[in-house]
């Protein structure tokens, strides 16, 4: 499956915004389709290097959507719910 992203592949650049093929989930993984979802300033921090974390990183972590699909052992969540995100 294809998806649109906000990418950051270095600190100090800008966003990049690209198409990503997503695996389907592993184990305890969900996939969801994010109704909508905002940048936040932690997203910005990593942008700019003033915070640290594994690049690249896909920006937006949180919204709200409906769960597409889930991996092995998922017990919490099932497709069709209704979820946020943060």
């Amino acid at each position: 499956m294809r998806t649109r992203a906000a990418v950051i592949r270095e600190p100090g650049k800008r966003w990049e915004i690209t198409e990503l093929e997503l695996d389907e989930p592993r184990h305890g993984e969900v996939r969801i389709a994010f109704r909508a979802s905002d940048m936040c300033h932690s997203d910005e921090h990593l942008r700019t290097g003033d915070s640290t974390g594994r690049l690249p990183l896909v920006g937006g972590h949180e919204g709200a959507g409906v769960v597409e699909a889930v991996g092995p052992d998922v017990t919490r969540v099932a497709v069709g719910d209704h979820v946020v995100c943060s």
